[in-house]
């Protein structure tokens, strides 16, 4: 036999209700009196699932079917979605609240406490990084100061060695130089000028005890120096040479050449040679100081012919004097040209 309450049964509820009452006959709308009302609802065992999980429901808050709508009492469905339902009687109101998880005033306290602790300590690290970015500032500026102070005082030494270095090699060999030092006693620059032909005129040998020299006295100094240094042309300052001294005084020498001013070699030439023994001559000159070519253009015939090999011969050692030694090219290429095809006539 079926339980009763599996069963459809209509069950006669007197129900409360209010009515709004609005329109003609009042203004404004308001609530009418509480309402007493017979209505038919019908059990049906209904059940209501939660996340898959049947929420528990006793005779008063079992739901219902009424007019073909199910209702549900808020409490059950407060309790199945965790909420709190409560009933505001006063001003007639159903209440529904998150459940919230209570926490005692005294965990409300430490937690406080914890705060005030933590912000005590991050106060305390910050004016310790405060004075340790002040120390650091500090340490960096005396740091800054006894670097200016020992290169000034570097600075003053090598001022005092740059003179007496002056005193006893400025002469020596009759190069006329002057010597520059830069640098501290670490690692020191020297720059020594002096005129090209000077230079030139110094045999390796003697451009290499001069340099030797004047190492052996920096030295004397400053034992532990790495040493290297420039020559220059006192008169335009280009570089003729680059050397380096080690701790034992070993000099290592390098020369450098140095750009030719071909266009005024080239107009000397025509000066002096442009017409030489009735036989006129053209100069094309270009390199540099460690090898430069020359090419010298003239009729063939007036080569071959009008001049005597004496001739041709002396033409050939002015143009290799005028090169090698007003100009100091170390070596020099030459070619004697036909002015009428360019083809070449003979070589020096």
């Amino acid at each position: 036999m079926k339980s009763l309450k599996s069963m459809k049964k209509p069950v006669i509820i007197t129900a409360v209700s209010a009515l709004a009452i609005s329109g003609a006959l009042f203004s404004q709308s308001t609530y009418a009196a509480q309402v007493t009302k017979p209505i038919q609802a019908v059990y049906n065992n209904i059940k209501i699932i939660y996340n898959g999980t049947e929420v528990a429901s006793d005779a008063k808050t079992e739901p219902f079917l009424l007019d073909g709508v199910t209702y549900i009492p808020l409490k059950l469905a407060g309790t199945a979605l965790d909420k709190k339902v409560t009933w505001d009687g006063t001003n007639k109101r159903v209440v529904i609240a998150d459940n919230g998880v209570p926490i005692d005033q005294s965990t409300v306290t430490a937690l406080n406490n914890q705060i005030t602790t933590l912000t005590q300590e991050l106060n305390t690290a910050k004016a310790a990084n405060t004075t340790k970015d002040a120390t650091i500032a500090q340490l960096q500026k005396d740091n800054q100061t006894l670097k200016d102070e020992a290169s000034k005082n570097s600075s003053s030494t090598l001022k005092d060695l740059q003179r007496k270095l002056n005193d006893d090699h400025r002469d020596d060999y009759n190069t006329n130089s002057d010597i520059t030092l830069d640098g501290n006693k670490k690692d020191i620059s020297v720059t020594i000028e002096m005129t090209k032909s000077r230079w030139t005129d110094l045999t390796s040998s003697r451009k290499e005890t001069f340099l030797e020299d004047i190492g052996e006295d920096i030295l004397k100094e400053y034992k532990d120096a790495d040493i290297e240094g420039t020559v220059k042309n006192s008169s335009n300052r280009d570089k003729m040479a680059t050397f380096t001294i080690n701790s034992r005084g070993k000099v290592s020498l390098r020369d450098v050449a140095s750009s030719l001013d071909a266009s005024t070699i080239q107009r000397d030439l025509v000066n002096r040679y442009g017409n030489y023994a009735g036989v006129g001559f053209d100069f094309t000159v270009r390199g540099d100081s460690s090898e430069a070519s020359v090419d010298v253009y003239v009729k063939t015939d007036a080569w071959n012919n009008t001049l005597t090999n004496a001739q041709r011969n002396s033409l050939i050692e002015n143009v290799l004097y005028e090169l090698k030694n007003r100009n100091s090219v170390s070596r020099v290429v030459g070619k004697i040209k036909s002015s009428e095809n360019s083809n070449t006539i003979t070589s020096f």
